[in-house]
């Protein structure tokens, strides 16, 4: 799910650093032009000032400003960095910083005669997992609240191999879309909903993200099908809407009973992004109403924001809502066991299902070693989930997921961190026989 709004989770975050502590940690000889720009780089991330086109001009040469602005601009919401090392050559200078939830970058910038900056990279500083252990202590760097599972699918079982907090319910973040999914594929196979049923694009549901189809002329139409497809590969939240609104009442409701979610009950009416995104995001601010009402002041409160556009509010973009409950919400047990119900739902009419789930692989893996992987994640503003339902070469399905929630907006650079700790965790998973080439 990309952004139009933020979500989070509600644990304790280590009390930063100030930026001054955090800059000179190690020390920067500014003696050199590059010297200079390495310790204003770092001056200019760890500032509570935004980064801005005044400060990039400085900083860069022109025809390099936008490139180096964007880049910074995005890393600066992981704020304050810690300076760990510092190497400054000719011409150029290597920074070594870890974020504030801990993950090691490589920030390498090269000055011109004139001492501006005229090539600026930033590269991940990729753990290294040996073991389940070592996701476990990688991941508790971060000071996260999270769980992770490896579970071999057997008969549509999960069997648990390995895995933290697996009954944890967390913000699922687009991991719901899933759920929505597997009611659509239900109903295709009772007849109620074709998968050629057409959808009308609206400017009021482009509102809440339409990543897929954001170019869709509005009062156009698009099918069930490809807005089953961008859901699950976009994350497209229109989509997922129109969706939820064709099926109908009660619909998505019994694919969470029907996959065997834990708790039903709590996402009992189930929330349109729309709905939750309004509440947790938009104008009015409705997020402490949310927090204090009982289920049935909350279906309320759902009810009442389709009588307005959503409108985000641009002082809680970058903030949490999960602590005050406005999300939807999961374990990793429960992710498991939607992966596998779609599986095994995807059969007859419904059969489609199998490839929009594998559309989007969303992980470079040996396709000789995983020649089927079906996957859905979600990355929003303190909130970061990523699952698999993966066939190995032997046949055997396995169903991989992470969730992550910190009570702070971070960038995609926690999503490129996760992303490689889950690669390495494929390469754990106990085939049942060697792949020979």
């Amino acid at each position: 799910m990309t952004l139009v709004i933020a979500l989070a989770c509600g644990c304790a975050d280590a009390g930063p650093a100030g930026p001054a502590e955090a800059a000179q940690a190690v020390h920067i000889d500014t003696n050199t032009p590059q010297g200079l720009r390495a310790k204003q780089v770092m001056d200019m991330l760890n500032s509570d000032w935004p980064i801005g086109p005044n400060g990039i001009r400085t900083l860069a040469v022109p025809e390099k400003m936008e490139d180096v602005g964007v880049t910074m601009d995005k890393i600066w919401w992981d704020r304050p960095f810690t300076l760990t090392g510092v190497e400054i050559g000719a011409g150029h200078a290597t920074l070594h910083v870890l974020t504030s939830y801990a993950v090691a970058q490589t920030i390498e910038l090269r000055t011109n005669d004139a001492g501006l900056v005229d090539r600026f990279e930033l590269s991940l500083d990729e753990p290294v997992i040996k073991s389940f252990k070592d996701i476990d202590a990688e991941i508790s760097k971060t000071g996260a609240k999270y769980s992770y599972q490896v579970s071999k699918v057997n008969d549509g079982n999960c069997e648990l191999v390995a895995g933290t907090n697996t009954d944890l319910s967390l913000p699922l973040a687009s991991i719901f879309k899933l759920y929505v999914l597997l009611a659509v594929s239900d109903a295709v196979k009772a007849g109620t909903v074709s998968w050629d049923d057409q959808l009308t694009v609206t400017k009021e549901g482009k509102a809440v993200g339409a990543a897929g189809l954001e170019d869709v002329p509005d009062g156009a139409t698009v099918s069930v099908r490809n807005a089953a497809q961008q859901m699950i590969s976009a994350s497209d939240n229109m989509a997922t809407d129109l969706l939820i609104k064709r099926l109908g009442p009660g619909a998505v409701e019994r694919a969470l009973a029907e996959a065997g979610h834990h708790d039903p009950a709590s996402m009992t009416p189930f929330p349109t992004t729309h709905e939750l995104f309004s509440v947790g995001w938009g104008k009015p601010d409705l997020r402490e109403q949310w927090k204090n009402a009982s289920r049935e002041d909350r279906a309320r409160l759902l009810k009442q924001t389709n009588s307005r556009p959503y409108e985000p509010d641009p002082q809680r973009t970058h903030t949490p809502a999960s602590d005050f409950g406005a999300e939807w919400y999961g374990s990793a047990e429960d992710i498991c066991r939607v992966h596998a119900a779609l599986q095994r739902s995807a059969v007859g009419a419904a059969a489609p299902v199998k490839q929009i789930l594998s559309a989007i692989p969303g992980i470079d893996l040996d396709r000789d070693q995983w020649p089927y992987i079906g996957a859905k994640g979600g990355n929003l503003p303190g909130d970061l989930t990523f699952s698999w339902y993966a066939v190995d070469h032997t046949g055997q399905p396995w169903v991989v997921s992470f969730q992550l929630n910190w009570p702070k907006f971070r960038s995609q650079t926690a999503a490129g961190w996760l992303l490689s700790i889950a690669h390495q965790t494929f390469a754990l998973i106990p085939s049942a026989a060697p792949l020979r080439r």
